[in-house]
């Protein structure tokens, strides 16, 4: 529950009817009913073959409504902020590419209904962001529909969720105010030919992608023990490794790799967005026997596997990614999804060789 309101509803309830018919639904999933929504398929949400989402998040919605408005969708994002990103919409009709440009609050290029103001992560939306979809606009206000927010039946008479402040100044900026003090606006996102006042992507200089390689100086005594062997886990792998090692190899053991903020940044976002694809490549296979057995798993774990996939419905702790680095982009070769031994050796061990 949002400070200062009231209870959420629960969840899967329909708030308001947002323009053109479509509903908005409560997405507070403390109240979801696990009879009602008992595995990981009950929460994706499909309209007309395609799919729009996690039921009912923001992102859900924003790709709902204007598919059923407008007909087009935007590509399957793993954060709210990376649409502010994107640069085209997809017809579902035809696949026909349309143009899509960004604006950051504040342009003179002001928004207006269909399109959506998007938030930056952090605060309110901490890791995500959130997209909302404007239903009007006037010099002092913008009117919004959107999910996963407040998650409040909307008052008698409302075709909108809420109502955020805007002004324009006397050269023409358009500025929107955030009504949660600690959230941060990037802008809107419109469907359009102009390009004038928005946003433009510029190309990182490739050579930031290069990983460097340093290496420490070897401590005085190199066989001074590190990890502490009473914890059942460090013991378990300094058993492993066959002493304090973070590596099989001798002359490696003191090395470490740098990478810079331009580089960290894109492989944030890069590595959001391989694992949704990895999520939905794994649902693919598994829905299907064909795809599944040319994976020669035996089937005898078959009903384990679906079980396991189903009951995680969304959730995951951490995952890593076992991949390479270039100026040519980035190539994975294995996704670790929750493996126990990566939280160990990522999250534990990796720390404690730092310090």
């Amino acid at each position: 529950m949002t400070k200062g309101f009231a209870p959420a509803a629960k969840f899967g309830t329909v708030l308001g009817i947002a323009p053109g018919d479509v509903p908005v639904f409560s997405c507070d999933y403390e109240s979801a009913d696990d009879d009602q929504l008992p595995n990981r398929q009950a929460y994706r949400s499909v309209v007309d073959g395609i799919y729009m989402g996690h039921k009912w998040q923001c992102v859900e919605f924003a790709r709902r409504w204007l598919y059923l408005n407008y007909g087009y969708i935007f590509d399957d994002v793993a954060m709210a902020y990376d649409i502010f990103r994107l640069r085209s919409v997809s017809t579902v009709k035809n696949g026909k590419t349309l143009p899509l440009h960004s604006f950051c609050n504040g342009s003179k290029r002001h928004p207006e209904p269909g399109c959506m103001v998007i938030w930056d992560e952090g605060g309110e939306f901490e890791t995500t962001g959130h997209v909302a979809i404007v239903t009007e606009v006037t010099p002092e206000h913008v009117r919004l529909v959107e999910q996963n927010v407040r998650n409040q039946v909307w008052p008698e008479g409302h075709n909108y969720s809420r109502e955020i402040k805007a002004r324009i100044t006397d050269n023409g900026e358009f500025w929107l105010e955030c009504s949660f003090g600690d959230a941060t606006i990037l802008g809107w996102v419109i469907q359009t030919d102009d390009d004038a006042y928005a946003e433009r992507i510029v190309e990182p200089d490739r050579r930031l992608f290069r990983l460097e390689s340093r290496e420490i100086p070897p401590p005085e005594n190199p066989d001074k023990a590190w990890l502490n062997i009473a914890n059942e886990d460090e013991a378990a792998y300094v058993s492993l490794m066959g002493g304090h090692f973070l590596c099989d190899s001798p002359e490696d053991r003191y090395k470490y790799l740098c990478l810079s903020e331009t580089a960290y940044a894109e492989l944030k976002r890069a590595t959001n967005e391989l694992h949704a694809l990895f999520l939905h490549a794994t649902d693919y296979v598994l829905r299907d026997r064909k795809r599944l057995d040319r994976f020669n798993i035996p089937s005898c774990l078959w009903p384990k596997i679906h079980q396991s996939w189903s009951n995680r419905r969304n959730e995951m702790i951490t995952g890593r990614f076992d991949f390479a680095l270039t100026e040519q982009g980035l190539k994975v070769y294995e996704y670790n999804c929750d493996s126990a031994s990566c939280h160990m050796e990522c999250g534990k061990v990796q720390g404690k060789w730092a310090k």
